[in-house]
């Protein structure tokens, strides 16, 4: 019965997966269109398909330095958010931290709410402290609000590590650092490398606080995508070769990252 069911719930998959990608799709084609093409009712194929919409934007609008924003902010931000929540977690779960159950929601609090409601405060405080318009604000705000994931997922990793394991490192001669570093950090790798996609994801695409927090020198690339809407009109094609450049990174960096992230998903699903 599974044999024969086998065709037809690998027809809904391939179904699901073309309903899904038919968007990324059409955004291909349109970054290849002519702006007459783009805007033709009804909609055609790439008839004469153009590298222009990439060339302009790619070195007549800057594009490169946006681009250069991005990748610092977003590495930097995943960095911090990884070096922070990682020993965070580490603490939360070996360590007897005061009213650590409480302050563990309070982390976990700051993902509740709407970046929006966070966005008025930040401004206020990076205006004061002097960050705004710079790489360093918009650093400091994607690793705040994406360290809470971190911390949480962290934490279940070095929760489902058997305790005897660490009781064998410290009989071994192990210290608390060596402990982490040379026993639970290895072992969490996949958790590690699993935070680390989303917060890069996270981070290279968010648009609220890059637009809020960056400007001049500092915009990244989320943020100066909507200043091709222009009074003249939206340059739509300039529009899709910047979200097609915008999404090869992260498939580029899934890609690498596949089989740690799909260890870190199912970590603990299935114990032997």
């Amino acid at each position: 019965m599974n044999r024969k069911a086998s065709p037809l719930l690998w027809l809904a998959l391939a179904l699901i997966a073309t309903i899904a990608l038919f968007p990324y799709l059409w955004i291909v084609l349109t970054s290849f269109k002519a702006r007459t093409d783009i805007l033709t009712t009804p909609p055609v194929w790439v008839k004469d398909p153009s590298w222009f919409n990439y060339t302009n934007m790619l070195f007549s609008r800057g594009f490169d330095s946006y681009l250069m924003n991005s990748a610092i902010v977003g590495l930097s931000s995943t960095v911090i958010a990884l070096t922070v929540g990682t020993l965070a977690a580490y603490a939360f779960t070996h360590y007897k931290v005061p009213a650590g159950n409480h302050l563990f929601f309070y982390i976990l609090a700051t993902r509740l709410g709407p970046p929006v409601a966070y966005a008025l405060p930040m401004y206020f405080l990076f205006s004061k402290l002097g960050l705004l318009q710079s790489q360093i604000g918009v650093i400091v705000a994607h690793a705040t609000f994406n360290l809470v994931l971190v911390v949480w997922m962290m934490k279940t990793f070095f929760e489902e590590i058997p305790a005897e394991i660490e009781e064998a490192a410290r009989l071994d001669g192990c210290t608390e650092w060596q402990l982490f570093s040379r026993i639970c950090l290895p072992i969490s790798l996949p958790g590690l490398v699993t935070a680390a996609i989303f917060i890069f994801i996270f981070s290279w695409n968010e648009l609220l606080f890059a637009l809020i927090l960056s400007a001049g020198k500092a915009t990244t690339l989320p943020a100066m995508i909507p200043s091709l809407a222009m009074h003249t009109g939206t340059l739509w094609g300039e529009v899709a070769a910047a979200a097609v450049v915008q999404t090869i990174p992260v498939i580029i960096f899934t890609f690498i990252a596949q089989r740690h992230l799909i260890r870190g998903l199912t970590f603990g699903a299935v114990k032997g």
